[in-house]
């Protein structure tokens, strides 16, 4: 089995940005070989949506000041396809960094772009993607499946039985098989917020006082009893984050 693949996409309407960023990307790739890294560039938000549709990236450095679409909102739309895909915003004005807390972007650079902290920033993102590609086996009805930590949205538990929900579908098998697992996925980014209900914070994509919204457009309740502890583990993990 091959090595995995980071997909990098870089997106400004500026070319000397376009350019820096490769540029920084290309030189970084010279000295470190424990992933083999793939940058695409765009000028254009909507040129880039029409890539993400077949290719989804991993990694993504966004102007937030896009000139065809607000990168804010196309922030919105990448973690509305993939919510593991981390975003780091790209921006000249100090007053545009709070948004990038409103759609848990991975972090922000402000221009121009500096060498240390670039490489700092994106080997953290390298470790962070290496973390979450972590697979765990479920034993299911449709047989022994591999799942990476990033592909697991959330799983509930029923009587003897469990459903996992994943960006591939959503899958079946006995509680008692997965019952390591489950304890397990609490050491990540995988927190308790019902007694049946475990879910992968990295695609919560909204949180409404104790409502949670998550990427596949499901919608979860947590629970007065683990609602403390849901809220020191979610400030935890956007913390961990900047």
């Amino acid at each position: 089995m091959g090595r995995n693949k980071l997909r990098i996409a870089v997106i400004d309407d500026e070319t000397f940005y376009i350019q820096d960023v490769y540029s920084k990307i290309e030189n970084f790739k010279q000295s470190f070989h424990d992933i083999d890294i793939e940058v695409d560039t765009f000028t254009q938000g909507k040129e880039f949506l029409d890539s993400f549709e077949e290719h989804p990236y991993d990694l993504i450095y966004l102007d937030i000041e896009l000139n065809d679409i607000n990168g804010v909102h196309l922030a919105h739309m990448i973690h509305e396809k993939k919510a593991s895909t981390m975003i780091i915003f790209m921006t000249s004005h100090m007053s545009y960094i709070h948004q990038s807390y409103v759609v848990n972007a991975f972090q922000y650079l402000t221009k121009p772009l500096k060498d240390p902290l670039f490489t700092y920033e994106l080997k953290r993102a390298i470790k962070h993607y290496q973390y979450m590609q972590k697979a765990f086996v479920f034993p299911t009805s449709q047989g022994r499946i591999i799942f990476n930590l990033s592909e697991i949205i959330y799983l509930e538990t029923a009587y003897k039985n469990y459903k996992i929900h994943t960006t591939r579908g959503v899958y079946y098998g006995s509680l008692k098989a997965v019952n390591s697992i489950r304890k397990a996925l609490l050491d990540y980014t995988f927190v308790k917020i019902q007694r049946s209900f475990i879910v992968n914070m990295e695609h919560i994509v909204k949180v409404d006082n104790i409502l949670l919204y998550m990427s596949d457009e499901s919608m979860l309740m947590v629970s007065k009893k683990r609602y403390k502890e849901f809220k020191r583990r979610f400030y935890q993990f956007l913390a961990d984050k900047k």
